[in-house]
C-alpha cells in the first residue's frame, strides 16, 4: 500500500548502499526494461540485446496487478516489482541495465534507474522521456544539460537523435562512473529513433501485449 514516509525511508536506506560494482571493460550485453499500465494491469517487458550489434537475444514479459498507484518521484515503488520479476526470468546475466525512467536526475537522487541498479547490483542508466527535476541549460557546444537547481551539479543530458525529435534525458543510475560515461554508453544504441533501440523495442512490445490483454488473450502471471 502507498505510504510516503515508508517509501522515503526506503530510498534513504538505498542511498547508503556502497556502489562497489562497476562495468566490465567490454560491455557485451544490455537489458532494457519498460512497464506500461493498461486496463488495471501492468505489463513489464525486458529485452536482452547484444551491445555491439544491437541485436535481440531474449525477450521476457510479466503481467500483474500493480501494488501501489503512480505518485510522482516514487515511480520505482510501482515498477520495481516488475523489474525484479523480469530480471529473474533472463537466461543470461546482462552487463548493463537500461531503464525507461530517471536515475540520479531525481529530487532525492533515487530515480527508478538508480534503485534498480542498487537493488540488482548492476550498472544502470536511466533514459526518460520527460524532465522530472532540475534546470535545463544550453551549453556552449549547443547541447542541453540538466543541472541541480541549487548545487548546479550536472544531472542529465537532454539528447535529440534528430533535430525534430523531443529530447530524452540520459542520467546515471548506479555503478556508472559519471554522466559522460553514461551518455557515451547509450549513444551507440540509437538507430534513428527518439529512444535507444532496446528501449524502443520493449516499449512497443509492452503496448502490443497491453492491446492483447484488453482483448482477453493475455493471462495475468
Amino acid at each position: 500500500m502507498w505510504n510516503k514516509e515508508r517509501f522515503q525511508r526506503a530510498q534513504l536506506a538505498l542511498r547508503s548502499i556502497k556502489e562497489d560494482f562497476s562495468l566490465n571493460q567490454c560491455v557485451r550485453t544490455v537489458a532494457a526494461f519498460d512497464v506500461s499500465f493498461q486496463a488495471g494491469l501492468g505489463v513489464g517487458v525486458v529485452a536482452l540485446f547484444n551491445y555491439q550489434s544491437v541485436q535481440l537475444m531474449e525477450c521476457e514479459i510479466v503481467v500483474k496487478e500493480p501494488y501501489v498507484p503512480y505518485v510522482p518521484t516514487y515511480l520505482a515503488f510501482r515498477e520495481m516489482p516488475y523489474i525484479l520479476a523480469l530480471y529473474k526470468k533472463l537466461h543470461e546475466e546482462p552487463d548493463l541495465l537500461l531503464i525507461d525512467g530517471h536515475g540520479k536526475s531525481h529530487p532525492r537522487g533515487m530515480g527508478i534507474a538508480t534503485q534498480a541498479g542498487l537493488s540488482l547490483r548492476k550498472p544502470s542508466i536511466g533514459v526518460a522521456k520527460r524532465l522530472l527535476f532540475g534546470d535545463l541549460l544550453e551549453t556552449a557546444d549547443g547541447s542541453s544539460l540538466v543541472v541541480h537547481p541549487e548545487t548546479r551539479e550536472p544531472l542529465a543530458v537532454a539528447y535529440k537523435e534528430k533535430p525534430r525529435f523531443k529530447p530524452v534525458f540520459i542520467s546515471v543510475g548506479a555503478g556508472v562512473s559519471n554522466l559522460s560515461e553514461a551518455v557515451s554508453l547509450v549513444l551507440p544504441l540509437f538507430k534513428g529513433h527518439r529512444e535507444p533501440e532496446p528501449l524502443r523495442y520493449v516499449h512497443n512490445v509492452s503496448l502490443q501485449e497491453g492491446r492483447r490483454m484488453r482483448d482477453g488473450v493475455q493471462q495475468v502471471n
